[in-house]
């Protein structure tokens, strides 16, 4: 088992849950944040390295007598595409020093839809699982489909769940909880092999179907959907940064086909058992 574990992107909606994860698993987890005494809040107990991964010192600092490191990163929605990024810019220099540190294997959450279209953002997610699949080092690439904690979090305005444009594919809506525990089994299997894990629900749902279960079974407070046209978030893009990113991402998300391909992990790493309505529920 690969003990000793390095998490960047350890604080947000989906790095919390899986380094609380490899914790309670028995994992000798180091914690790499900007904010180390955010970090500290959350991972009272945790081995805190505070950096930036614009910087390459600071990441080798890190790494040195780490078997293992795991990334969960995403791109800023204000950025421009010639803006540094962690997910091209950071992980490029991750993988760098990681080979000069002798670590033994890299674990990096990826996203289905980063297949669809040339948007430089999901241009800059395939580059970044193109340039771990080429470092030579033993790799765990997670595949991730819709996760059910964006209502609590990024679809979420007050009483509202947004949702923009209309959805045309099914999804296999996932619980970062069940991730967690996939991303730990998968550290704990005891060969140096690379996999590419399907990172999967056992429900397909449109986002609109999603966000009218999760609605109609959240009891900790009455909410309401609330649908925006996408030509409209179009084109107050033009104008401002962040919302032509929402617009961009939820296209891809709207248009994207997405099947189902995830026996192999569930063989492997088990089968998530939450579905949204519990989700919704809890």
């Amino acid at each position: 088992m690969h003990q000793r574990i390095l998490i960047i992107g350890a604080t947000g909606m989906l790095g919390k849950p899986v380094t609380q994860q490899l914790i309670k698993d028995g994992f000798e987890v180091t914690i790499f944040s900007t904010n180390k005494a955010k970090a500290s809040k959350i991972f009272p107990i945790s081995t805190i390295i505070e950096g930036d991964m614009q910087n390459a010192e600071s990441i080798r600092n890190a790494l040195k007598g780490q078997n293992s490191v795991y990334m969960n990163l995403a791109i800023p929605t204000n950025a421009k595409k010639t803006d540094w990024n962690p997910e091209r810019d950071g992980v490029k220099t991750v993988v760098t020093e990681a080979k000069k540190e002798g670590i033994k294997r890299i674990g990096y959450l990826s996203s289905k839809i980063s297949g669809y279209g040339n948007w430089w953002v999901m241009q800059d997610k395939r580059s970044a699982v193109k340039d771990i699949k080429s470092s030579g080092i033993p790799y765990l690439i997670f595949s991730a489909s819709v996760f059910m904690d964006n209502f609590n979090g990024t679809q979420k305005d007050r009483d509202k769940i947004n949702v923009l444009g209309k959805s045309k594919v099914r999804m296999f809506y996932i619980a970062a909880s069940d991730f967690a525990k996939q991303v730990s089994r998968a550290f704990s299997l005891e060969n140096d092999s690379s996999y590419t894990f399907n990172i999967q629900g056992s429900e397909a749902f449109t986002i609109s179907e999603a966000a009218d279960v999760f609605v109609k079974n959240h009891t900790k407070e009455k909410l309401k959907v609330r649908k925006a046209p996408m030509g409209l978030f179009k084109f107050m893009g033009l104008f401002n940064r962040k919302l032509s990113f929402v617009a961009n991402l939820m296209e891809a998300l709207n248009n994207h086909p997405e099947k189902f391909d995830s026996e192999e992990t569930w063989e492997k790493l088990g089968k998530p058992t939450l579905t949204l309505k519990e989700y919704a529920k809890k």
